[in-house]
């Protein structure tokens, strides 16, 4: 395709770059993925529309692209909570498997997926694998372990290796763009399920609310995650908009004057706080509990209104 019009259309600014029109964009995202653009094309592309933004109109079509591409989708009869986990911790400890388990010890389903490794952050990934929580190569593995013990971490270069690649690209760049975005709305469950979606900035959280509210019969939950990642920062207020079956609504975690988290976000500090909460010996964090509860409510509430 001709990318040069793509990157004249994009490249023109924030205040002076058109949206692409979303045929355009869907084959532009499918170049991306299938590597057909020059090194040169995709640098300026990734900053054009890291400086730019997404419409809700591009967001869809890109989805729609992504979805087409992906390796495997996992079924299930039950509801599955999807947690994307992309971001990582560098600071605070990342409780984002906490948070799975918490969903799985009141009766809900889990699907995580994100990368494996990052240089600069603590990966839910490596927490898993400290942990011994499973983590899943295929879309049997994944049905297996929802079955048994009701979650499980999916690597992206399994569920969708094209993406994969595509997000790496962050390393030789040195910012994240669009395709981490994009990313985050992997749909990886054929059938029904409530996707946790976790941004950095508000104009993100802006733009993602957007696209749910143009997809009819969007369900997911959008918030400003802590470093990005699908938990709440126990100490900050942060409203959480829930979609569900085409509506939506707020609700608002108010944070707590002081947390018990320890001053390091090491894996081994991490793990050891994780397991501390699942043998009894510490109570659960009340920001990770509170975020279950609303996530439950609203993963239960789409299985009534779908059954």
């Amino acid at each position: 395709m001709n990318f040069h019009g793509i990157i004249k259309e994009v490249g023109r600014g924030a205040r002076g770059a058109r949206g692409l029109e979303p045929h355009i964009a869907s084959e532009a995202f499918t170049a991306l993925l299938n590597g057909e653009i020059s090194d040169v094309q995709l640098g300026a592309w990734w900053l054009a529309m890291r400086i730019k933004g997404e419409t809700a109109e591009e967001l869809s079509a890109f989805v729609d692209a992504m979805q087409a591409a992906v390796a495997f989708q996992v079924a299930s009869s039950e509801p599955v909570v999807v947690l994307p986990c992309y971001n990582g911790a560098r600071q605070l400890p990342n409780l984002t498997p906490l948070l799975a388990w918490a969903l799985t010890q009141r009766g809900g389903k889990v699907l995580l997926h994100g990368v494996r490794a990052d240089p600069t952050r603590v990966t839910t990934f490596a927490l898993f694998e400290a942990l011994g929580f499973a983590i899943v190569q295929s879309a049997a593995e994944a049905e297996r372990a929802l079955t048994s013990t009701g979650f499980a971490y999916a690597p992206l270069d399994a569920i969708h290796p094209k993406l994969a690649t595509l997000i790496a690209n962050r390393w030789r760049i040195g910012v994240r763009s669009t395709p981490h975005t994009v990313t985050k709305l992997l749909q990886p469950i054929v059938g029904r399920s409530l996707r946790v979606v976790a941004l950095t900035h508000g104009d993100y959280i802006e733009r993602m609310s957007a696209h749910l509210a143009s997809v009819p019969g969007a369900s997911a939950a959008v918030f400003r995650g802590c470093e990005g990642e699908p938990v709440l920062h126990p100490k900050r207020a942060v409203p959480v908009q829930i979609f569900q079956n085409g509506a939506s609504f707020m609700r608002e975690w108010r944070g707590v004057p002081e947390h018990d988290l320890p001053d390091t976000c090491d894996i081994a500090t991490t793990v050891a706080y994780i397991e501390s909460v699942i043998h009894g010996k510490r109570e659960m964090p009340p920001w990770i509990d509170w975020l279950a509860r609303q996530v439950l409510q609203a993963t239960h509430e789409i299985n009534a209104e779908t059954a």
